[in-house]
């Protein structure tokens, strides 16, 4: 029984529902949702509400604005085609998608035509593909030259739209095979590339002349996604292909109805597409559009379960689910076919910070981060990233690897070189062999400098690892002493050495009768030294004794190491000033002296 139709509030509910809920739909996601379409003519008032739902289908997990649209039985593209752009672009939003402008010769019922969203693909080129005779096509069909967003040329593919000429008997089938052999003849010279056949072809069974032609071996060979030949005319073995006519009773003026019974619509394709690298047809997505083959054969599509239908609409409720039935009956004479294709791998290289100056010996390594960065839905949504990263000059760490989209990516060392000293280069080369990958070459040499090991010395002191500042004799509190010294950094490569860093000084002895202005500091340039000053200030008498131990290193980059340490050695007397009991005592004995002298030398 044929479902109810909506009043006029409940259908407002359910576009404010759609509306809403497409906001989550992803419009630019790369992979390719691909819909062949005979709209019978212009855009109808239930259009958009079979257009918004297609976009929410989930099938495989992928749900997605539809990518292209081939259509058939379009007035021109003028005019028909636009104002299904129209209705998709309110739906989708403005300015997304466009469509192809050439209009083929026709005998009638309209012409094929495309539509493409232009975030996701280019329409690079578009031909005709036959001619238009009464022995031969009704309408001639169009070739169009197409490209996922962000790739090169090596991911052309090519779309036919065909409308072969309809009805059954011998004279009718015979213009079908005409067409099929111009069809064929032009998708030949393309030698081997990703083919779509779609279109109405008009046909009831398999064996027709005109199938076998484009199924026939060569270079353009066709092939059925679904691989399910036979007489799909009036078989309910086939009750989910059909896709014409979705009504019984016509919803506008000269409907075709009769029920659903024949597979009119198709979307046939190159073995390219199916051998799952770069675009491929991902499997299980193929489909017509609101079949779920539980209608009634010849009956409407409204008799199929609106349950089985809401159950690829995530978010729809059966009442919405049935309003989609109800579109598909009322928008057209035939259903939609769907299918989804997976794009090429699109590889990102990432390489990490390189350090510009490193010391020689050091253990450096850089990330290298290689992903397969496709913009899809799902990891089904795109080819597996498959590379080879190679290194030269200065750099090592050659690797192979595999990123499927959605992945984290992987991450390879690039190991430096660090025993030659002096400015180096090295390269990472990145290649990509996954079929049409995007970006699939990557380069970059990486530069940074190599430098000697700091070398600290006391200047003027030649290779001494011991400095003696000998500061004589003094009288304790009779003032400083002073004695100077430097400490340099001696170049051991010209342009090339690192700078020194004091770290640690560490005294012994008598450090109380010392004093020093010497404190650490950090990366002293080489061939650079440093003044500084060491006194004597003993408090008391005796002889006085320091030792100052100099602990060095490199400055701070990578490779730096623990440097040789000198030794700075302080010594002095200090004597003590004669109080003035013992110069009373210095005096008596130098009167007595003399006095001996005297008495030595008296005449006798």
């Amino acid at each position: 029984m044929r479902s109810r139709s909506l009043s006029f509030p409940a259908r407002r509910r359910v576009a404010s529902y759609l509306s809403a809920l497409l906001l989550t739909v992803s419009h630019a996601s790369a992979q390719l949702r691909v819909v062949d379409y005979n709209t019978a003519e212009a855009a109808r008032p239930s259009l958009g509400t079979v257009l918004a739902a297609i976009g929410v289908e989930s099938v495989n997990g992928i749900a997605k604005a539809p990518d292209i649209f081939t259509l058939q039985e379009q007035e021109s593209s003028e005019t028909t085609t636009q104002s299904i752009v129209n209705v998709l672009n309110g739906i989708y939003g403005a300015g997304i998608y466009a469509r192809a402008t050439l209009d083929g010769g026709t005998l009638g019922a309209g012409r094929p035509g495309l539509i493409y969203n232009s975030q996701t693909v280019q329409l690079i080129a578009q031909k005709t593909a036959s001619t238009i005779s009464d022995a031969g096509a009704q309408r001639q069909t169009l070739r169009y030259q197409l490209r996922p967003a962000g790739y090169d040329s090596a991911a052309d593919f090519f779309v036919y739209s065909s409308h072969y000429k309809s009805s059954e008997g011998s004279t009718n089938a015979a213009r079908r095979s005409v067409e099929a052999q111009e069809v064929r003849a032009n998708a030949d010279a393309l030698g081997s590339a990703h083919l779509i056949y779609a279109g109405d072809f008009n046909i009831y069974r398999s064996s027709e002349a005109m199938y076998q032609t484009l199924t026939a071996p060569g270079e353009g060979q066709a092939f059925d996604p679904l691989n399910r030949p036979g007489i799909w005319h009036d078989d309910a073995a086939f009750l989910d292909l059909h896709t014409q006519a979705p009504t019984t009773t016509a919803r506008y003026f000269r409907q075709v109805t009769g029920g659903m019974d024949d597979r009119f619509d198709f979307q046939l394709v190159s073995a390219e597409f199916l051998d799952n690298e770069g675009l491929s047809y991902i499997a299980g997505s193929y489909r017509a559009f609101g079949n779920t083959g539980t209608h009634v054969l010849n009956g409407e599509i409204t008799s199929g379960s609106a349950a089985a239908l809401q159950a690829r609409l995530p978010g729809y409720t059966i009442e919405q689910a049935a309003a989609v039935l109800e579109a598909l009956a009322s928008a057209s004479d035939h259903l939609p076919v769907i299918a989804d294709y997976q794009v090429p791998a699109k590889m990102a290289v990432q390489i990490g910070n390189v350090p510009s100056r490193v010391i020689t010996g050091a253990a450096v390594s850089v990330e290298a981060t290689i992903s397969n960065a496709a913009a899809v839905v799902t990891v089904a949504g795109a080819d597996e990233l498959d590379y080879i990263l190679s290194t030269s000059g200065s750099l090592s760490g050659d690797a192979t690897g595999m990123d499927a989209a959605h992945g984290t990516g992987n991450t390879h060392a690039l190991v430096l070189a660090t025993s030659t000293v002096g400015n180096v280069t090295g390269r990472v080369d990145v290649h990509s062999d996954s079929q049409a990958a995007a970006n699939k070459d990557f380069t970059q040499e990486l530069s940074f400098s190599v430098l000697d090991h700091a070398k600290p010395l006391f200047a003027g002191q030649g290779e001494a690892l011991t400095l003696t500042l000998d500061f004589g004799t003094v009288e304790p509190g009779a003032g400083s002493e002073v004695r100077t010294f430097s400490l340099a950094n001696w170049t051991s490569t010209l342009g090339f050495t690192a700078g020194l860093d004091l770290d640690r000084i560490t005294p012994s002895g008598a450090t109380d009768a010392f004093r020093l202005n010497l404190t650490t500091f950090a990366n002293l340039a080489p061939g650079m030294g440093l003044d500084f000053a060491a006194m004597f200030e003993p408090m008391r008498g005796g002889d006085f004794e320091a030792r100052y131990d100099l602990y060095f290193s490199d400055e701070d980059l990578a490779g730096a190491t623990d440097l040789r340490t000198l030794q700075l050695h302080l010594i002095g007397t200090a004597i003590p000033e004669p109080g003035a009991a013992t110069l009373l005592l210095i005096g008596i004995l130098g009167s007595a002296i003399k006095r001996t002298r005297r008495q030595r030398w008296l005449p006798s």
